[in-house]
């Protein structure tokens, strides 16, 4: 194998799922197979990847992993974003870096207060879990234009004592 298969084939999309496809906005999931970044990564860090060598660079969270996976969501609303969403199961990301950035400081502080909107409700989700593991009485307060594009409630509702949403529109919270 060549160091571009290997990286290939370290970088491959595992799972595509479509959370949301409503009024113009389109959000998926990717679980990709990276064990190096997923042995590594910790609640708060992001990647860098890249979809072709011409490609721009985008960060995205890691909103879950698994021993040899990380899972990003992402909402299609660029020219790269589009790109990304069209590739499917089995296809592999051109380059992967990470995990980058600090990761959120965990540790049992009573009670923590997290707050998110939009598709940035991915970026809350891995630290209101740890911060749960941790011992932490956690409040969640996520919004988003309508109920429809809301990511990840279910999942947050899990992980929080309290769990409270707003939508634009009214259609869900207040």
């Amino acid at each position: 194998w060549s160091k571009t298969a290997q990286a290939r084939a370290l970088s491959k999309i595992i799972k595509k799922e479509v959370l949301t496809n409503t009024q113009g906005v389109k959000i998926k999931k990717f679980e990709i197979f990276s064990p190096d970044i997923a042995k590594k990564a910790k609640p708060g860090q992001f990647v860098v990847l890249m979809i072709s060598e011409e490609g721009e660079r985008i960060p995205l969270t890691i909103v879950e992993k698994t021993e040899k996976t990380i899972t990003i969501i992402f909402q299609e609303i660029g020219f790269t974003t589009k790109l990304l969403g069209n590739l499917g199961e089995g296809d592999s990301l051109y380059a992967i870096v990470g995990p980058l950035g600090h990761a959120t400081e965990i540790r049992n502080y009573g009670k923590v207060i997290l707050v998110g909107g939009g598709v940035g409700i991915a970026e809350i989700y891995p630290v209101a879990k740890a911060f749960k593991l941790s011992g932490n009485r956690v409040v969640t307060i996520v919004g988003a234009r309508t109920k429809d594009i809301l990511v990840l409630g279910k999942e947050l509702k899990a992980v929080s004592d309290e769990f409270f949403v707003a939508t634009d529109d009214g259609s869900l919270g207040k």
